[in-house]
């Protein structure tokens, strides 16, 4: 029992340290660039920064959407045709550490222009489904503390995406019974 315990400690510590591995860049013998995490050591391999990905789950189909009907008014059809701009997290701001005790943090999104009946906007915490809807605001209950990451995605009414914002990393700060803050 105590080896099995013990391996899977090690197993464990070991998928963390790989999780967290460098990213490097040379180029080989051949000319070609290459991307790995254990560069040959005789190369001039660079570290790369990569962006944070935003992974999410599927969002949950929606029910009872009417789709839009064609219209017959060029005005109409022109703002249909309109684009989508300055979608993004305005609240929390980019690193923000937020006290909230209860665990209650209001997300805010930005959109220009306003939503288009039947699109919606889907909220992700951490890469999970939190809210879905046609608010600008949602407010969540019970997030832990520590670091966290929210991104929002924008879809229409089939569902299709439309386009997604910049992931906003945020700290939550609660009030701990163990360490009297």
């Amino acid at each position: 029992m105590r080896f099995g315990l013990l391996f899977l400690v090690l197993v464990l510590g070991f998928s963390v340290l790989s999780a967290n591995a460098e990213i490097y860049r040379w180029v080989d013998a051949s000319g070609n660039t290459v991307y790995g995490d254990n560069p040959p050591k005789q190369s001039a391999a660079k570290p790369v920064n990569l962006p944070l990905l935003t992974v999410a789950d599927s969002p949950a189909p929606r029910q009872n959407t009417p789709t839009s009907t064609p219209t017959t008014n060029p005005k109409a059809a022109d703002a249909d045709a309109e684009t989508y701009s300055d979608f993004k997290i305005t609240a929390p701001t980019a690193d923000e550490t937020i006290r909230a005790n209860e665990g209650n943090v209001t997300i805010t999104v930005s959109l220009k222009p306003q939503l288009k009946p039947g699109d919606g906007i889907t909220l992700y915490l951490d890469a999970k489904q939190v809210a879905a809807g046609s608010s600008l605001s949602f407010a969540l209950t019970e997030v832990e503390r520590g670091e966290h990451s929210v991104f929002a995605v924008l879809s229409d009414a089939s569902g299709n995406i439309i386009q997604n914002t910049e992931p906003v990393k945020f700290n939550v700060l609660r009030y701990s019974a163990l360490q009297g803050q």
